[in-house]
């Protein structure tokens, strides 16, 4: 049985926690592969600062020692918006897969209800919902995706069924974000512990985010 990740952002750019997310959901969830799917233009937020090419070249750098992670360029090959909806039917229609899962931080997860077509989303994968420190799923966004009833314990349990159960991992620490990481680089801090160095080589050489 194809069990597949899918972890989506801007990657503007990809950093350590992005990294991290995607680790942490393979061996949690004895994952097949992760898909990567970068942003082209984005619903609820500005778009990104780097470019499309720019942004798919530094994901392919940082995940070069990961063989389960691969990275899909539907989005960006899609014109208009990009809607996750989209995504996930493009990927089940592309790729041989049981399960999918939706990879998404607990801040992703607060903004769900207000996302193009989102109940559609909990028809075509699960949810692995991944803490954010000093946050907690907000009464509405629990009570719109039905969240007691949906909500799992264990990966066998999320499992169970086809689609549309919720796992929160409230034992994924991290809090790095594109914006600081950004920032460090604008004021040319050391970000070495945040950002693979293959990724930084690219960005000084292609001048980014100065």
């Amino acid at each position: 049985m194809a069990r597949l990740g899918v972890l989506g952002g801007m990657f503007d750019p990809v950093h350590n926690g992005h990294i991290q997310a995607a680790c942490y959901a393979l061996e949690r969830l004895s994952l097949d592969g992760i898909k990567m799917t970068p942003c082209s233009i984005p619903n609820h937020r500005d778009p990104a600062i780097a470019s499309a090419q720019h942004r798919l070249g530094m994901l392919e750098l940082a995940t070069t020692e990961y063989p389960a992670i691969t990275i899909d360029s539907c989005e960006i090959d899609r014109a208009g918006i990009s809607y996750t909806v989209d995504t996930l039917l493009s990927i089940r229609q592309s790729v041989e897969v049981d399960q999918l899962v939706l990879i998404l931080g607990l801040d992703s997860f607060n903004g769900i209800i207000q996302w193009h077509d989102w109940k559609q989303i909990l028809k075509l994968c699960h949810l692995l919902v991944l803490s954010r420190p000093g946050m907690m799923v907000q009464d509405a966004v629990a009570t719109g995706t039905q969240l007691a009833a949906r909500e799992v314990n264990s990966v066998g349990e999320l499992f169970a069924r086809s689609e549309g159960n919720i796992l929160l991992a409230q034992d994924f620490h991290q809090d790095i974000s594109s914006t600081a990481v950004r920032a460090q680089l604008q004021s040319q801090e050391d970000n070495s512990t945040c950002v693979d160095h293959k990724v930084l080589q690219y960005i000084a050489e292609n001048n980014l985010y100065s």
